[in-house]
């Protein structure tokens, strides 16, 4: 396959043409987005878990929905997310994950931050909705700061099945005497 028209020197100019850049572009009236390789294969985007990658989607759907116009105004409340697959008791969890690898960053809204507005949400890797650059903070996540999220998530998760375990009361058999 061809990369593109020779240039004065005889040499490609790197950029496809014709049939090859049609085959290779976006469908035509179809929202998309890009994710670089460099974030797939990072350190935060490998350790997101399910209900975080499930997140993620949203969001980037959400992104696609505004045209990429609103990155820093996305919304998402715990009904959409839900309905989207996140498991509903996970939806804070999926938050604080993408938060601490880098991924997003949350302006808390809700009844937990005491307003009357959903969170609004930032991608770190596109620029934002005031026209701020990309500040990537993804990239500084490390393998260590992917262990220590998932060893607090499990804390987490152990204490809270301890704290919802129903005492166990123990039964006196009672003899009527026979």
């Amino acid at each position: 396959m061809s990369f593109g028209k020779p240039d004065a020197t005889g040499r490609s100019s790197g950029k496809r043409s014709g049939r090859a850049r049609k085959l290779n572009s976006p469908p035509k009236g179809e929202p998309w987005t890009w994710l670089p390789r460099e974030l797939l294969s990072s350190e935060a985007w490998r350790g997101l878990s399910i209900n975080g990658r499930r997140l993620m989607d949203f969001l980037l759907i959400e992104h696609m929905n505004h045209a990429g116009l609103s990155n820093g105004a996305l919304c998402a409340t715990y009904d959409q997310l839900a309905a989207f697959g996140v498991t509903r008791s996970e939806i804070p969890h999926a938050i604080r994950e993408g938060e601490g690898l880098g991924l997003i960053r949350v302006e808390h809204g809700g009844r937990f931050n005491m307003t009357n507005r959903p969170s609004r949400f930032r991608l770190t890797l596109y620029a934002d909705d005031a026209g701020r650059p990309a500040t990537n903070d993804w990239k500084r996540t490390t393998h260590e700061t992917v262990t220590r999220l998932r060893r607090v998530a499990k804390q987490k998760k152990l204490s809270k099945s301890r704290s919802t375990v129903p005492l166990k009361v123990g039964l006196r058999l009672v003899e009527d005497g026979h």
